[in-house]
This record gives C-alpha cells, structure tokens and sequence, in this order.
C-alpha cells in the first residue's frame, strides 16, 4: 500500500498546487468531485485485467502479454516502455538538479561536477532497482513514510496563514470569464486529475506479488489499491487545498512563469525559514520514489523484450544486464545533458499513458472471453474516461 502512495504521491504532486492555484477553484472542486473515481476504478480494473493474464513462470510482470501472441505481444511491451521510460529522465533530471542546487544554494559548496554527481544518483537508483521487485517496493515504502510526513506537516503548519478571500477572488475571476472558456479549463482538467493520481506503473508488480500462491489473490490486491488511493486522495486534497488558502494567486503566477514547485515558493518566505532547509530532502524523497516506481516494471519488461526466448537463469542474467546497461547509458546520458524532457512528456507520454491506463484494458475487456466478467458500468465508464481524457490532451497539443 505504501508503495501505491509512494508512486502516485511523489515529484508531480508538488507541482500540482501551482496548476491549481493558477488554474482557479472549478479545478479543485473538479479535483474533490472526480478525482477518487477518475484514479480508483481504472487503476482497479487494470489490476483485474492483469490478474486474469496468463502467468508464464513466477515473478514475471503482467503486461498484457498473453492476450496477444507473437509480434502483438512484443509490440506492447514495446509501447509499455516507450510510455514510461520517458518518465524516469524526467525524475532522473530533476533529482539531479535538485541535488546540485542544494549543494550550490544550501551548503554553498558550488556547483559540482554534473557528469559525477549523474553518474553516482543514477548508478545508485539502479543499484536499488537491481536488487528485485521486493526489495523496491521495500524502499519505496520506507521512504514513503516520511514523504506523506512532509507534506502533512507542510499543509498542517500553512493552516494559520489560510485565507478563505483566495478562494473568493478566484471565484469572482471565473464568473468574469466566458462560458466556453470556463469550460475548456475544466475539460482540460481531466489529464491533470487523471495523472496526478495515477500510479499504473506499479500496479503490474503488485499484481504480479498477489498472484503468487498464498499472497491472497485479486482479493486482497484490490483491497490494497482501494485503502492506498483512499490515503493518496485525502492527502493530496489536503496538501493542495492548504496551499491554495495560503498563498496568492500572484504568487502561483509567479511560480508556474519559472517553472518552480510549490515548495520552492514556500522556501522563499521569510515566515517559512525550517520549510527551507527541509524542503530540498522532501522534493529529493518524492523524486527518488517516483523514479523507482515507474523504473521498476519498465526494467523487466524491457529485459523480457530484450530476451524473449531466456530460457535458462544464465541467460535471464544476461539479458537482464544487458536491459540494464542499455536504460543506465541512456539515463546517465540525457540526465547529463540536462535535456528538457517536460515537453516529451505532455505532448507525447500523456496521450499513451491514457491509452494504457484507461483504452487497452476495455479494449481487451470486450474482445477476450476470459475477460468476459469484467464487461459492464465500470468498463464503460472507464471507456469514456479515457476518451474525454485523450480528447483533452490532444486539444491541448493543437
């Protein structure tokens, strides 16, 4: 369970209060309405689809692999890590920046040299990552403890500062503005909801532990899915509706103008001077287990796409070391060029992300007969789901 929230409630959520502040108070009441159904029942159904998959030997991760055959099943582990491994640069970047920045602003030290300092974070990352799945998901949850700590802590010491006319001037500006515009910001809202809460990546490897004998079946790995987005959905509302009582709308102008998380705008006043000094580690926790959790199911699928007929353990070894040198070179390489990898992300991995997580599922729903059971209300709403989402984001790339 902890590492469901420590997957969803990471790097992303900290720019999410700037998204909302700036966006106004239709986004977080669409956040209150839709955001628990929008995240728990495609991430449910999806644990179900995987649960019904076909197990090829213990310990493999479910990627829809046995619902297709031959290049079919070779092109969606293909498309699972397109989809995904863009992710990781993104939280490889910004740990690495994050970490020379306190150096250089905290410790006064400097800058160092980025080529070492990538090397030693990513080098460490997949040394954890190495380790299997258990021993990840182990590590997430120890630092997922303190991170949901942090940001409880954040939202609880900002109550004083609540200022409820925040959220009665953005009000008034949202009745200042046209019909249509009003409701192409809450169209707009849908990726923002549905990829604040989304926690897909880790979902293969907890339906891969709780179909294992005696580890409680689908059961129980929907009970776990359910408590864990119960706890990411109250924490984030919580953490984002503090902030948005307690800071200005000037102030998330400001911020989303320089691309900052929130907490570099809490850091930056004077009222807020331990929050500065703690905020580095609590943004650097959230990075490292956004960067494990997506990593973890991308490393074995790309292994297995990598080596599909390993037969024997010297063989799963190789190829396994081989997926591993191929995604650390690529890693260490654009995590040291800096590279802006944002725009890939929304423009690109959005889109298939809401393919993955809401289309493929209902896809195979209505067209697998062992996955016949699943077909009714859920799935359609799922369906739609996933279509106004798509519709949303490619609006936005136009």
């Amino acid at each position: 369970m902890l590492g469901l929230y420590g997957t969803t409630v990471g790097a992303g959520t900290l720019f999410l209060p700037v998204e909302v502040g700036t966006r106004g108070p239709l986004v977080l009441i669409l956040m209150l309405v839709l955001g628990l159904p929008l995240a728990l029942i495609p991430h449910v159904l999806l644990c179900r689809v995987y649960m019904r998959e076909s197990q090829v030997d213990n310990g493999t991760l479910p990627i829809f692999g046995s619902f297709f055959s031959g290049r079919g099943e070779r092109a969606i582990m293909l498309f699972y890590c397109v989809t995904f491994f863009p992710v990781t640069l993104v939280y490889g970047i910004s740990l690495v920046n994050a970490l020379n920045d306190y150096f250089s602003t905290h410790l006064h030290l400097g800058m160092m040299n980025r080529g070492l300092l990538s090397f030693i974070v990513i080098a460490g990352l997949y040394a954890v990552l190495n380790k299997g799945r258990d021993r990840v998901v182990g590590t997430m949850s120890a630092l997922a403890l303190p991170f949901a700590c942090a940001i409880l802590f954040i939202a609880l010491i900002q109550i004083p500062l609540w200022d409820f006319s925040h959220l009665t001037r953005a009000f008034h500006r949202s009745n200042d503005m046209p019909l249509a515009e009003s409701f192409k910001n809450i169209w707009l809202t849908l990726p923002l909801i549905t990829f604040s809460f989304c926690c897909a990546p880790l979902i293969s490897p907890l339906a891969s532990y709780y179909r294992e004998k005696q580890n409680g079946g689908e059961q129980k790995a929907v009970r776990m899915i359910r408590l864990a987005y119960v706890a990411i959905f109250f924490s984030i509302i919580f953490f984002v509706l503090s902030c948005v009582l307690s800071i200005s709308h000037e102030t998330f102008v400001s911020a989303k103008a320089h691309n900052l998380n929130v907490l570099s705008v809490i850091g930056g006043d004077g009222g807020y001077r331990a929050v500065y000094f703690v905020a580095p580690f609590i943004a650097i926790i959230g990075m490292m287990k956004s960067f494990l959790g997506v990593s973890l199911s991308v490393a074995e699928t790309f292994t297995r796409l990598l080596t599909p007929r390993a037969d024997t353990p010297a063989a799963k070894k190789r190829g396994k070391l081989l997926a591993f040198l191929v995604m650390f070179g690529i890693t260490f390489g654009v995590v040291y060029a800096d590279l802006d990898a944002i725009t890939l992300i929304e423009t690109i991995c959005g889109p298939l992300i809401a393919i993955l997580l809401f289309l493929i599922p209902t896809w195979l729903i209505y067209t697998r007969q062992e996955l016949r059971a699943l077909r009714g209300f859920t799935a359609a709403i799922v369906v739609f789901s996933g279509l106004a989402t798509l519709s949303a984001l490619f609006y936005a790339m136009v």
